[in-house]
């Protein structure tokens, strides 16, 4: 969609910074689902069919304009066909929550399977299981054709034909322009064993990327854009002891790196999980130093009777149980995807993170009890279906987007088939009718220097408080602030 905004500006408060907001109402018009929760009003929100009759739509990005970049697979069976993988651009002019039509093609020449989509600057990274990392190039505007950049190649080994990388992380290098740090995950070769094999990496293109990989692990590898060509840096394992993490998110004010991990499939019944999956973290000052151990797999929450196995490791944040009773509840599981909220959210929905889980792995409708979208507050450990699971119609709300102040859910396949997907697809956009609270912006003194805190939006600065305002670059709650520098008045914006 094509975003328009207007800001208002309230009081300015000495110290000099700001809050500022922008706001957009619209009427509400198709419901396809009920949004629901403690706390939730249903009238707080505007659900709309953004988009049909696509072919297994997961990745998701927006563009600068504010269009969607999404990924679609041209054939009935999502892991295989004759037709290669598309890129889709696709708009919303009149900003009514439906897109303007069928949408335009990008990119054709990736592989089926699909899963993740990234975009920094000129540059978009896609990625299909077990395919290669595809990093392509925008071009002079949002509509121009992509053109390719380089992939990054992981080869397994024999018998390793599960958890292999199908999800991307993806941020600026802090302190540099033109770098990028990249995000992968390597999993578990097995349901529930230490990995002792390794992957490899190598390149098309993208020199520098070339290594030996540990399984059951995150990897950070940074790529380093010349204009007209790539380059690879500082491949770096950020996590171990972790099964198959399946999505990533960076909390926008932190910088903080949150993912999920699979739980351990069930030892007897397949289909009843052995362990509970996981929503972890790993502080942003923490990522690239010391290999964050998280447990996998002789340390984990039992499914059902939630309790700690083991012991060792970093504990999950959130460990998901059926709810309210976690023998009898309703359940989730397969986190795929997950986004941040939007800050732009009713208050209580902003400050946390949704999970899309795929549940039962061709189900869909009343045949799948476990795929609600899940809305998770980190701070406090609870969690809520936000999304009812198990309902007609629904199959796998794996794909999610976070917007200024929508939430673009994309459902793989309502029929819940993998094998029967064709043109069955649907994106669908939640977004706020109501004004949140402001994002708080906080200062104290930190010995001889000024530190910021804010808890959600992007931090701006101006040297005069009519502006101009821009946003301050490498900016992570807290901020401290040099007391040799030049006077400024900061506001936080979202």
């Amino acid at each position: 969609m094509l975003i328009r905004e207007s800001h208002t500006q309230p009081a300015i408060l000495r110290l000099a910074f700001t809050l500022a907001f922008c706001f957009i109402t619209s009427h509400v018009i198709a419901q396809p689902f009920t949004v629901q929760g403690p706390g939730v009003n249903t009238n707080h929100f505007r659900v709309t069919t953004f988009a049909s009759g696509l072919s297994f739509p997961l990745g998701m990005a927006g563009l600068p304009d504010g269009s969607l970049l999404v990924t679609t697979v041209q054939n009935a069976n999502f892991f295989s066909g004759s037709n290669p993988g598309r890129l889709v651009r696709l708009t919303d002019t009149n900003l009514n929550g439906i897109a303007d039509g069928a949408g335009t093609i990008l990119y054709s020449n990736l592989s089926p399977a699909l899963t993740s989509l990234r975009v920094a600057d000129n540059l978009v990274f896609v990625v299909g299981s077990p395919y290669p990392i595809t990093v392509l190039r925008m071009g002079a505007t949002p509509a121009s054709p992509l053109t390719l950049a380089g992939r990054l190649i992981i080869t397994y080994p024999s018998g390793w034909n599960q958890h292999l990388h199908s999800e991307l992380g993806l941020r600026k290098t802090p302190g540099f322009t033109n770098r990028y740090d990249l995000f992968f995950q390597v999993g578990a070769r097995d349901n529930f064993a230490a990995t002792t094999v390794t992957a490899t990496l190598t390149n098309d293109s993208i020199p520098g990327a070339s290594a030996s990989l540990t399984g059951d692990s995150i990897h950070m590898i940074t790529i380093m854009d010349h204009g007209a060509a790539l380059s690879a840096t500082n491949l770096t394992r950020v996590a171990s002891g972790v099964r198959n993490p399946a999505g990533f998110a960076f909390q926008p004010a932190t910088g903080d790196f949150y993912f999920e991990d699979n739980g351990i499939d069930g030892l007897i019944n397949y289909a009843e999980a052995h362990s509970a999956d996981e929503l972890n973290i790993i502080a942003r000052t923490n990522l690239g130093g010391p290999v964050e151990f998280f447990g996998f797999p002789s340390n984990y929450i039992s499914y059902r009777t939630n309790a700690s196995i083991g012991g060792a490791g970093i504990q999950p944040l959130v460990a998901f149980q059926p709810i309210p009773n976690p023998f009898t509840g309703k359940e989730s599981e397969g986190p795929n995807q997950i986004a941040y909220a939007p800050p732009g959210f009713p208050d209580g929905l902003n400050a946390g993170v949704f999970l899309g889980f795929h549940g039962q792995s061709s189900g869909g409708g009343l045949a799948n009890e476990e795929n609600p979208l899940v809305y998770a507050d980190p701070a406090t450990g609870s969690y809520f279906h936000f999304i009812l699971g198990q309902q007609p119609g629904i199959g796998h709300l794996d794909g999610l987007l976070s917007m200024r102040d929508s939430l673009f859910v994309a459902d793989l396949v309502p029929g819940g088939s993998l094998s029967a997907g064709l043109n069955a697809g649907v994106i669908y956009q939640i977004k706020s009718l109501v004004t949140p609270t402001l994002p708080t912006l906080t200062i104290q003194r930190i010995g001889a220097q000024v530190q910021l805190t804010w808890n959600r939006g992007a931090l701006q600065e101006a040297s005069e408080v009519t502006g101009p305002w821009t946003a301050v670059a490498d900016a992570f709650s807290p901020e401290l602030l040099q007391p040799t520098a030049a006077r400024k008045f900061y506001r936080t914006m979202y």
